[in-house]
C-alpha cells in the first residue's frame, strides 16, 4: 500500500496559475506567437512543425492530479463575472480568433482515431478512479472543466475558450481509459494544434495513465485477447487472475478431450508460462465480476452450458445492472438467449444456420465477405458509419463487408436494446435478417436515471480462422497474430471503446460535461 502511493504522488499532476500570470497572458492577447513545441511522453524537443505538444503526467489506477495551485479567485476575461483558477486565464480575444487546442485522439497503438473520447482542461483536481464496476452515467459526471469536448467521428477534437499560457493541463478520457497530458504553450487568441498520434493516445500502460481493469475470458473459436494487443495495449498488462496487469485473462470452457477449438491456456515461456485461471472462476458470483469494469467473452466454439448455470447468467446479468460492462461474442449469445428474465427480452434470439446447409464457412479465413448494413437511425450508429469510411473499414456509408457472419439474433426489441449492424441470410428468404450487433443498457427497462451498465452481443469474430488451436498452443501472447487490425476488427474496436464510455440516452448525441 506504501508503495503505491508513493507511486501515486509521484505521478501526481501538477500546474500553477497566478493572478499575475494570467495578467500576462492577457496582455499578451494580441501575439501571433506559433504553438509551443510538444514533448512527447519520455522525450523532449518535438520539432515546431509537429504543432503543439505535450509533456505525458501519467496517472495510473488510483491516480490523482493533487498539489494544484489554480490561482484563487478574480474575474473572468470578457464578461467580468467572477473567475477562479484557469477560468481566469482565457483571453476574451475581443474582434481576434479565439484561444483553441485542437487534435485528435487515438488508440494506444497511436494509429486508428478515436469517435466520442473526452478531452478537457481541468479547473480542479482530477480525481482518482474506484477500482471496479460502477454506476458511470453521463449525466452524473461533474468534472468542472475550463473548457471540453468529444470527438468526432474523424477523431479530432476542438477545445474554445481555452486558458493560454505555459503548462496548461490536458486529460483524454472514455470511461475509465485516461491520460493527463500538460500542453507547454498555449498561445492567446490562436489555435495549438496537438499532431503527434504518439501524444494524443490512449494510454499503452498503467504507467502512461488510467487503464480499466478487464477480464476477458478467451476461448477457442475467436482470440478476443488478441484485439487490445493489436490495439497497442502492453503485453505486461496481460496477467492471470493473480496478477497486478490491468487485463486478467481467464479460460472459457471447452472439451478437454478435443483436438479443435482449444483455447489458449497458458502464458508463453517468455511471459512466465503461468496457467490462465478457469473462467468458472469469473462468472460464479457477482462479487467475482465486480473487481473488473469490463468482462469480454470471446467464443467458445460451443455453448458450454454446464460451466453457465443459471446462477452464473443470474451474476451476469446482475453485473451489468450494477455498473458492469459485457462484450460477448457469438456462442455467448447463452447468457442473453437464455439468460435470466429481462435478459431475453431485449430480441428474438434463435440460432440459425447462415452458411448453406450441411457446409462450414470459412474454416481457413477464405470465406466469401457479405455485405453488412450499419443503422443509421439513431445518432451513434451515423457516427460508426462514419467513422468506419473515415479508418478506411468501409467504402460506402452504412455499409461494410463482413467475414464469417453468424446468426444468432434475428431482431432487436427497440424498448429496450439497440440493432447496430445486420446482415441478410441467405438461408431465410421470408426473415432474412442476421443482427451482427447489438447492446442495451442495464437494469433492463429501469428508468434513465437509474441506468447504470450496458451488454454488447457480436455475432462476428476478430480471428481470421475459425479454429485457433495450433496459434492457441504457442501460449500468449504468442499465440496472436500481430498486424493491423481489420476492418472488422476496427468495428469491434469502435463497440469496446463505446462499451467503455459512460452511459447515456442513445437518442441524443454525446456530449460533453459543463
Amino acid at each position: 500500500m506504501t508503495n503505491r502511493k508513493s507511486a501515486t504522488t509521484l505521478r501526481r499532476l501538477s500546474f500553477v496559475c497566478s493572478l499575475g500570470s494570467v495578467a500576462l497572458v492577457l496582455l499578451a492577447c494580441s501575439s501571433k506567437e506559433a504553438p509551443g513545441t510538444v514533448d512527447p511522453p519520455g522525450g523532449t524537443g518535438a520539432s515546431p512543425a509537429t504543432g503543439g505538444s505535450a509533456a505525458s503526467s501519467a496517472g495510473g489506477p488510483g491516480s490523482s492530479a493533487g498539489s494544484i495551485s489554480l490561482g484563487g479567485v478574480g474575474t473572468e476575461p470578457g464578461t467580468g463575472g467572477p473567475c477562479q483558477g484557469l477560468a481566469c486565464a482565457v483571453p476574451s480575444c475581443v474582434g481576434m480568433p479565439k484561444t483553441t487546442i485542437t487534435g485528435k485522439v487515438y488508440d494506444p497503438a497511436g494509429k486508428v482515431p478515436l469517435y466520442n473520447v473526452l478531452v478537457y482542461v481541468p479547473n480542479s483536481p482530477v480525481e482518482p478512479f474506484t477500482e471496479g464496476a460502477t454506476c458511470d452515467r453521463c449525466d452524473a459526471k461533474v468534472l468542472n472543466p475550463v473548457t471540453s469536448a468529444v470527438t468526432d467521428e474523424t477523431g479530432g477534437f476542438v477545445l474554445t475558450d481555452a486558458p493560454a499560457g505555459a503548462n496548461i493541463p490536458l486529460v483524454i478520457q472514455v470511461g475509465k481509459w485516461r491520460r493527463q497530458l500538460v500542453v507547454p504553450n498555449v498561445a492567446g487568441c490562436a489555435d495549438t494544434a496537438l499532431t503527434d498520434p504518439q501524444v494524443t493516445r490512449l494510454p499503452r500502460n498503467k504507467a502512461e495513465g488510467d487503464i480499466p481493469r478487464m477480464a476477458i475470458a478467451v476461448g477457442g473459436a475467436d482470440q478476443l485477447e488478441c484485439l487490445p494487443l493489436r490495439m497497442g495495449v502492453d503485453p505486461a498488462e496481460f496477467t492471470p487472475a493473480s496478477g497486478d496487469g490491468r487485463i486478467h485473462l481467464y479460460v472459457g470452457g471447452y472439451r478437454r478431450n478435443a483436438r479443435d477449438h482449444v483455447p489458449v491456456t497458458a502464458f508463453d515461456a517468455a511471459h512466465g508460462g503461468g496457467a490462465i485461471t478457469a473462467a468458472t472462476e469469473l462468472w460464479s458470483t457477482k462479487e467475482s465480476l465486480m473487481k473488473y469494469d469490463i468482462a469480454l467473452l470471446s467464443c467458445e466454439g460451443g455453448e458450454n452450458e454446464q460451466e453457465k448455470p443459471m446462477t452464473a447468467r443470474q451474476a451476469m446479468y446482475d453485473y451489468a445492472a450494477a455498473g458492469g460492462r459485457v462484450f460477448a461474442s457469438h456462442w455467448h449469445a447463452i447468457w442473453f438467449g437464455n439468460g435470466p428474465d429481462p435478459v431475453p427480452s431485449t430480441g428474438t434470439w434463435l440460432r440459425r444456420p447462415i452458411n448453406p446447409a450441411g457446409t462450414r464457412q470459412n474454416p481457413n479465413g477464405d470465406g466469401t465477405p457479405q455485405p453488412g448494413t450499419i443503422n443509421q437511425s439513431f445518432p451513434k450508429g451515423e457516427a460508426l458509419a462514419k467513422w468506419l469510411l473515415n479508418v478506411g473499414a468501409s467504402t460506402a456509408q452504412g455499409s461494410m463487408e463482413l467475414t464469417y457472419p453468424r446468426d444468432d439474433i434475428q431482431a432487436v426489441n427497440a424498448e429496450v436494446a439497440r440493432e447496430w449492424i445486420t446482415v441478410n441470410n441467405p438461408n431465410y428468404a421470408d426473415a432474412p435478417k442476421a443482427v451482427q450487433y447489438m447492446s442495451f443498457n442495464a437494469p433492463i427497462g429501469a428508468p434513465e436515471d437509474q441506468i447504470c451498465g450496458r451488454a454488447v452481443f457480436t455475432d462476428l469474430h476478430v480471428a481470421s480462422i475459425d479454429d485457433n488451436s495450433e496459434a492457441n498452443a504457442l501460449g500468449f501472447p504468442a499465440s496472436c497474430e500481430m498486424r493491423e487490425l481489420s476492418a472488422q476488427e476496427k468495428a469491434v474496436a469502435f463497440m469496446l471503446f463505446d462499451l467503455s464510455a459512460c452511459v447515456q440516452n442513445e437518442d441524443v448525441p454525446p456530449k460533453p460535461p459543463k
